[in-house]
C-alpha cells in the first residue's frame, strides 16, 4: 500500500520528532477511529507487514455498546488479532497533543479486511482505477453544537437537550466572530491535522456546517472521518458536545453529509465528467455514473443512512431529498450535477446523513457509479423545478424506513458482489440488533400518549 519514498518520509518525520510511540489505527463501520499508541521502533514493520490489532472493536455499536450478534464477538473466532497495514501517506499531526504527536491510519489485511471500512473503499478505488479513473471529492458535513457532555446527554430526553443558540442565526457574521474562540481553534486543529477547510459557518436551525476541500482517493474519506473526531475534541475544550446524530429533535432539521464526487482520467488533471460541447456540458461518463447511482444506490441505501435514527431525516419539509432523482444545479434532488466548468464538474450526493461512515458511503457511491459506467446505464431525464414534488416509479425509489433499507441491502446481489457476503451479513446483523434493542424501549411519546389508558 505504501511505496518506498512514502515509508522513508514517514520514518524520517518520526525520527525527527523523537517520538517513542505513534497513534496507529483504523476506522470501524460506524466511522469511529480506533487507535492505540504503538512503539515507533516497530513502524517500518507496520508499513510492510502490519501491526497486530484485535478485530473485536468491529463489533462495537455507535453507542459504544457491544453488539452481541456481531461475528467478531463470537467465541468460535477466538477473539483473534488481525493485522493492520499502516499507510505511510496517511501520517498526520495530532492536534491538542503536547508534545506534538503523530497519527497513522491503516486497514486490516485479510481475513479481517472484509469488515474494515478503509479496506472496502480501497477495493473500490482499485476497481475505479482499472477503468482508467481516479476520485477527487470532498464532504460537506453538518453537526449540532450542544452545551452538553456525553454524560449529561445520556441522562436527558430530546426536549431537555441544550443547544448553542448562536447557530440558529444563519450565516451571522456577529455570531461567528463572537464564537471565534471555538471556531478558530477548530479551524486551527483541522489545519494542524492536514484537513483543508474551504468554509465553516452556522447553517440553519442550530447546525454548524463545514465544507472540506476536495481531496484525491482515500484522503476524501479520511478527512471527513477525522474532522468528526477533531470537532468533538475542540468542542470538549469549550464545554460543548459536537453531535453528528442524524436528527436530534422533531422540531429541528437533521444533520446531513453531502458528498461532492468527481472523476478524473487516471494520471491526469482532466475531468471525466465535463464535456464543453455537450448540450448539458456533462460527459457520457457523467451520465452513466449518474445512471448507476440511480439504479444501485437504493440497494446500498443503508450504507448512507446506517442507523435507526437516520430515517428521522426522511420527512417532508426537512430539505432532505426523498425521491431517487437527479438534476442540474438543483438542491431538491438526490443527485445534483454541477456543470459550470471542468474544474468544478461533479455530482453532489445530497441525501446521506452525517452519521454515516464516510469510507463506506464513498465506497457505495463509487460501486454504484462504476457499475453504471461499465454497463453504460442511461439516467432518466433530469428534474427541473422541485424534486420534492416528484414521485418515483414503482420499484425505483429509496427505502425510506430502517427496516426496509436493512432488507434491501440484505437481499441485494449487487451489494454482495461489491462488498462481499461476510460484510453484508455482519452490517445487516448489526442493524437488526438496533431494531431489536429499540423494540424494548418505551419512549416519552408512548408514556404521554398511552400512559392514561
Amino acid at each position: 500500500m505504501s511505496d518506498t519514498s512514502e515509508i522513508d518520509a514517514a520514518l524520517s518525520l518520526i525520527a525527527e520528532r523523537g517520538l517513542s510511540h505513534i497513534h496507529c489505527g483504523w476506522f470501524d463501520a460506524n466511522g469511529t477511529l480506533r487507535t492505540k499508541k504503538y512503539a515507533a521502533r516497530h513502524m517500518k514493520k507496520g508499513f510492510t507487514e502490519g501491526i497486530p490489532f484485535i478485530a473485536v472493536p468491529s463489533g462495537i455499536g455507535p453507542d459504544n455498546e457491544i453488539v452481541l450478534t456481531n461475528a467478531y464477538l463470537q467465541p468460535d473466532r477466538g477473539y483473534a488479532n488481525g493485522s493492520v497495514l499502516l499507510d505511510a501517506a496517511s501520517i498526520r499531526d495530532v492536534p491538542f497533543s503536547d508534545p506534538p504527536g503523530l497519527l497513522l491510519l491503516g486497514q486490516f489485511r485479510p481475513p479481517a479486511a472484509e469488515d474494515c471500512a478503509r479496506s472496502r473503499l480501497a477495493t473500490e478505488l482499485a476497481r475505479l482505477s482499472a477503468l482508467g479513473f481516479e476520485l477527487l471529492g470532498g464532504f460537506e458535513m453538518e453537526s449540532a453544537v450542544l452545551l452538553e457532555t456525553p454524560d449529561s446527554l445520556a441522562s436527558k430526553h430530546a426536549d431537555e437537550v441544550v443547544e448553542k443558540t448562536a447557530y440558529n442565526n444563519t450565516f451571522s457574521f456577529v455570531e461567528q466572530v463572537d464564537d471565534e474562540p471555538f471556531l478558530g481553534q477548530l479551524l486551527q486543529a483541522c489545519a494542524q491535522a492536514g484537513i483543508a477547510v474551504d468554509t465553516l459557518h452556522p447553517e440553519y436551525l442550530g447546525m454548524l456546517e463545514v465544507a472540506l476541500a476536495p481531496q484525491p482517493g482515500m484522503r476524501m474519506a479520511d478527512d471527513a472521518a477525522l474532522y468528526r473526531a477533531i470537532a468533538k475534541l475542540a468542542g470538549r475544550r469549550h464545554g460543548r458536545l459536537v453531535s453528528f446524530m442524524a436528527r436530534r429533535h422533531g422540531d429541528l432539521q437533521g444533520c446531513g453529509a453531502h458528498m461532492n464526487i468527481s472523476l478524473r482520467h487516471r494520471g491526469t488533471e482532466d475531468s471525466a465528467f465535463f464535456e464543453a460541447d455537450a448540450s448539458d456540458r456533462l460527459s457520457v461518463t457523467a451520465h452513466h455514473f449518474i445512471g448507476g447511482l440511480i439504479r444501485y444506490l437504493p440497494e446500498l441505501f443503508l450504507l448512507m443512512a446506517p442507523n435507526l435514527n437516520s430515517y428521522k431525516r426522511f420527512r417532508p419539509n426537512l430539505f432532505t431529498p426523498l425521491s431517487n432523482t437527479w438534476g442540474i444545479d438543483n438542491k431538491t434532488v438526490a443527485f445534483r450535477a454541477i456543470n459550470a466548468g471542468a474544474a468544478s464538474a461533479r455530482v453532489e450526493v445530497r441525501f446521506p446523513g452525517a452519521d454515516l461512515c464516510p469510507h463506506l458511503g464513498v465506497a457505495a457511491v463509487l460501486a454504484a457509479g462504476r457499475a453504471g459506467i461499465q454497463a453504460a446505464i442511461e439516467p432518466p431525464q433530469p428534474v427541473e423545478g422541485s424534486g420534492w414534488d416528484v414521485e418515483d416509479a414503482p420499484g425505483t425509489g429509496f427505502p425510506l424506513s430502517f427496516e426496509a433499507a436493512i432488507n434491501r441491502l440484505d437481499g441485494s446481489a449487487f451489494a454482495r458482489s461489491a462488498f462481499g457476503d461476510g460484510f453484508v451479513d455482519n452490517f445487516v446483523g448489526d442493524r437488526r440488533w438496533q431494531l431489536e434493542q429499540f423494540a424494548n424501549v418505551v419512549t416519552d411519546w408512548e408514556i404521554r400518549t398511552f400512559g392514561n389508558l
